[in-house]
This record gives structure tokens, sequence and C-alpha cells, in this order.
């Protein structure tokens, strides 16, 4: 009966011994806080774990988020997925959708973007002419052939020779016809007057009728001429070659930007239905561009989109620098409340390890109560 006692003793020990050391064990992870001096010397074991290496935790969890959780290859591989483009395209669609039968109009859309009672005529205006400004400050030094694109070079090149035919061929209708022989007469006129008596003789001698009479084929015919087509041109060409080599700064007091401003939003709400319709709800006229913009600009939107995220996907990574957001949230943390999420996650396999530690603590008790027994008996 004593050795039965002592048996279930040992086993009653040895089981509190090893659930209470491994629960102390799981709480010694968090706790204490922070470190527990006695005097200057610091108790061994304090702070607890977690606490101690939290800075080394919070960048280890940083990498593995960036290394092993989120990374570019993996979130490219979800974004270049033709699901995930379906349903962008069908949130956008069902987004636009509702946008269209709204009954705001644009200028409501941009006074809740710009927090302010903004004229969207004025408001482009002023944007444009800003924007000239700005062009012109920043290339006044440019010649013009480094400022304008080179398709438009190329547009002036191939322009020349057609302004040359287009002038000895208007020239020529011109001097063919009446209104060319009256302003020969004309000219002719102001040519023989103070050019003395002998010129005046002449001319009164020979009829200023005869001398046109003369003189307009002569002139039709150097404006039919191709070597004055071939002149004109290198004429032209010269000039246009001319006006690329001068710097931009040159032609600044011919250009009026708040005119060219105004100018250009005058065009825009001319051209542009979205200007007409500034002021008019988008219900009454935008349902007739729903087909177009959900069948063919949204989807080719979203393709532009696409491509364009998983193209600078790691650049965008490498800006937005997720290890250090992570490694400062972490940091954030107070401890206590780093404690409850992990118990939040892990409480029952903690409670299994603690009651663990007993069954095994128990067993331990059990086998050295068998062999206290049988060596006292």
């Amino acid at each position: 009966m004593d050795g039965l006692l002592l048996l279930l003793l040992m086993i009653i020990i040895g089981a509190v011994i090893g659930g209470v050391t491994n629960s102390l064990a799981i709480k010694m992870l968090f706790r204490p806080y922070r470190p527990v001096y006695l005097g200057k010397w610091r108790l061994p074991f304090t702070p607890g774990l977690i606490p101690k290496r939290r800075d080394e935790m919070a960048e280890q969890m940083g990498k593995m988020v960036v290394n092993h959780l989120l990374t570019p290859e993996r979130i490219r591989e979800k974004i270049g997925q033709s699901l995930f483009r379906e349903k962008m395209i069908e949130w956008m669609s069902h987004e636009t959708e509702k946008m269209l039968h709204s009954s705001s109009t644009i200028s409501d859309w941009a006074r809740t973007i710009t927090k302010q009672d903004t004229n969207i005529d004025l408001f482009t205006e002023q944007f444009v002419e800003h924007k000239l400004n700005q062009f012109l400050k920043d290339n006044s030094n440019k010649p013009i052939n480094a400022v304008l694109p080179e398709n438009l070079i190329k547009k002036g090149d191939d322009l020349v020779p057609v302004l040359a035919h287009k002038v000895t061929e208007k020239g020529a209708d011109y001097f063919r016809g009446e209104e060319g022989q009256r302003q020969l007469h004309l000219l002719l006129e102001k040519f023989l007057q103070g050019k003395g008596s002998m010129l005046n003789f002449l001319g009164t001698m020979f009829g200023s009728d005869k001398i046109i009479e003369k003189l307009q084929p002569e002139i039709v015919r150097f404006f039919e001429d191709p070597s004055s087509e071939a002149f004109i041109k290198d004429v032209i060409y010269q000039e246009w070659t001319n006006i690329q080599t001068k710097h931009l700064a040159s032609f600044h007091a011919f250009i009026q930007t708040d005119k060219a401003a105004s100018e250009i939003v005058k065009l825009l709400k001319k051209e542009i239905p979205l200007y007409q319709n500034l002021e008019t709800p988008l219900i009454e006229w935008a349902p007739h561009y729903k087909e177009v913009i959900i069948n063919k600009w949204i989807p080719g939107m979203m393709e532009v989109l696409q491509q364009f995220l998983i193209d600078r996907l790691p650049t965008l990574f490498d800006q937005l620098q997720l290890d250090e957001i992570v490694r400062e949230q972490v940091d954030t943390f107070s401890v206590d409340r780093l404690e409850e999420m992990v118990l939040s996650i892990s409480r029952r396999e903690f409670k299994m390890i603690t009651y663990l530690g007993a069954f095994l603590g128990g067993t331990v008790g059990f086998i050295q109560g068998i062999m206290v027994v049988f060596f006292t008996s």
C-alpha cells in the first residue's frame, strides 16, 4: 500500500513538474517584457526571448515576406492570369456603367477631385498656358530642329516641293487671268513714274497695253518653267533650313501663349464631345458611349495597365521596400499585443505542449516510482 502511494505521488509530482516547466517555457517566450535587475545585475532570461530578439525577428519577417511570400514573380504571375484580367474588366465595367448613369456632371467630378469650385474651361486654359510657357522656358536656348519631333521635321521637308509646285501653279494661273493683267498694269505705271522723260516717252509711244501683252506671256512662261519651280523649291528649302537652326527664343515675340491656350480650348470644345457636355448630367449623354467604353476602351486600357504592372513590378517592389515596411510595422507592435496575436493563433498547440510535458513528467515519475519501489522492497 505504501509503495502504491509512493508511485502515485511520484507520478503526480512528475506530471506537475513537466506541465509547469513547459508552461513556464512558453510564457518565457514573451515574459518578462523588460529586463529585470537586482541592483546592477540583470537576471538571466530577462527580458523574454521574443522581446529580446524582436528587432531580429522583425528583420527576418520582412525578408520572409519579400523573398518567399510577396515576391514580384508571384505577383506578376497572378496579374498575368486571364482570370485576373477578366475580373478587373468586370469590376471596371460595373463601376463605369454606374458612373455613366449618374446624375452628376463632369464639372461635379472635377470639383470633387480638386476640392474646390472649378471652371473646367478656365482650368484647361490655365493648364495649357502654363505648359506652353514652361515648354518655351525650358527650350528657349534650343534650336527648332532639336525641339520639334523628327516626324514633323520630315513632314516639313516633304512639304517643300509641294509648296514650290503650288507657288508656280498659282502664280501662272494668277498672271494668266485678268487680275494678274490688271496688277501688271499697276506695276508698270508705278515703274514708269519718276523714271525720266525718256522712259515715259517710250511708254507713251508703245502703249502700256502692248507692253503688257508682250510681258504677260513671259511671266506665265517663267512660272511654268520647271527650272523656276526648282529655283523656288531651293529658296523655300533654304529658308526652312534656316528656321530650323534658329533658337526657340527668337520666336517668343510671335507666340502669345494666352491666346494660343484660348484657341486650343475652343478647338477642344468644338471637336471633343466631353467638353460640349461639361455641365450636362452624364445620364443624358454618356450612355450613348457605353458600348464603346465597355467593349473597347476598358479591355484595351486593362491590357495596357496589365502589361505596365508586369513590366514595372520589380522596380515598384524596390521602391516600396516591403521588407522595411514589415520590419517597421513589427517594431511598432507592443510585446503584449505580439503575445496576444501569437497566442490567438497557437493557443491550442501551446496547451497541448503543456499537457505533453505533464504526460512525459508523469511517465518519468511512474518509471522512477517503479524503480524506487523495486529497489526498496
